[in-house]
């Protein structure tokens, strides 16, 4: 056993807390994964034929009572997990140590059976990354320091109360959020394999689901991030605002359109401001959790300066909490097609 699994078991024990409440749920797991690369570019195909393992070590509650319920109208697990990914290259791409938090509903149970959805977000340490002279061809990653995004559907089997096997495909992302360059991010999926050890029983109560809103639900968002590109020498801002709506089809999928008008100040164009404004309408879908909504955005620019990119579209996925009736704030990725190009914050208002 290498050093860098020993130091995972140690790591993912000290995690471990001593005591769950008894109105809780609590367990811990440990699964092991192995998957590949996707390249996303016709560069990256040489150093992706790889395929990537590795072992994650977790924790998670789940809290019975109604105020949890309501936000997001199911019970669900929150957790902080431990793991390590080595990516199969040792001398060009390394292994990522990464430190996450995890949100998880219950989407589907019966006898034995439980379905789960566990999504992400958390920071990652990386081995190796790109170095013009030292280590050229690793254009996935250009800083020690990235974020790791990741979404894993979980179908969970038990053996005995306190023991079950589960079964998950993950997707991961890690990228620096377009805070350096090169920041092509990696996107790998992986087949995991692992076990539960569940610290305590509780029965789950029933609860009430909140009704489904029928109505047309109206936003306004505003992002900001702070991005690194190839035309200014520093960061610079990268502003949108954004106004649509969204109709609830079925209990938590909703599907909605809109407008977005970003202005990015790490372009300086030589039209004038007016003509760096970039337009662009979208399509969305929207997972809704109660208080919890997760969108992913098809957008088409409009309009966009001279020498932006060659992209005709882009997506944004968004994960955003209700903090109080109408105010919401969240975190949300750009991307094209496979390609990251940065993680901002945002601010929503919904009327």
């Amino acid at each position: 056993m290498g050093k860098p699994t020993i130091n995972f078991l140690r790591i993912w024990i000290f995690l471990i807390p001593f005591q769950v409440f008894s109105q809780n749920i609590g367990r811990v797991g440990l699964e092991g994964s192995r998957g590949f690369v996707i390249a996303h570019s016709s560069d990256l195909i040489p150093v992706s034929q790889t395929n990537p393992y590795g072992l994650k070590g977790s924790y998670q509650v789940l809290k019975t009572d109604q105020k949890n319920w309501e936000a997001c109208n199911c019970f669900h697990y929150l957790g902080i997990g431990f793991s390590y990914h080595n990516f199969d290259s040792p001398d060009i791409l390394g292994a990522a140590f990464s430190l996450s938090g995890s949100f998880e509903p219950i989407l589907w149970q019966h006898k034995k059976w439980v379905l789960g959805l566990e999504s992400g977000m958390g920071v990652s340490y990386l081995t190796r990354f790109y170095d013009s002279e030292t280590n050229p061809s690793n254009t996935f990653f250009s800083a020690p320091i990235s974020f790791l995004m990741f979404v894993a559907p979980h179908l969970e089997y038990s053996l005995t109360p306190e023991w079950t096997l589960q079964l998950a495909l993950n997707y991961n992302h890690i990228s620096n959020g377009g805070q350096k360059k090169p920041n092509k991010g990696m996107n790998y999926p992986m087949l995991s394999f692992g076990i539960y050890h569940y610290l305590n029983s509780v029965e789950l109560p029933n609860h009430s689901k909140q009704p489904l809103e029928r109505e047309l639900v109206f936003f306004g968002e505003i992002s900001y991030t702070n991005k690194n590109s190839e035309w200014a020498e520093k960061r610079k801002p990268s502003l949108a605002l954004t106004g649509g709506a969204y109709k609830s089809i079925t209990g938590i999928n909703a599907l909605g359109l809109g407008v977005e008008l970003n202005r990015d100040f790490s372009f300086d164009g030589e039209d004038g401001i007016s003509n760096d404004l970039m337009p662009a309408p979208f399509i969305s879908h929207h997972f809704l959790f109660g208080r919890v909504d997760f969108s992913q955005r098809m957008s088409l620019y409009a309009h966009k300066p001279n020498g932006y990119n060659d992209y005709l579209f882009y997506q944004r996925y968004i994960l955003q909490y209700q903090v109080w009736e109408n105010l919401g704030l969240g975190i949300g990725l750009k991307a094209h097609g496979h390609v990251a190009e940065n993680i901002e914050f945002r601010l929503g208002w919904k009327f």
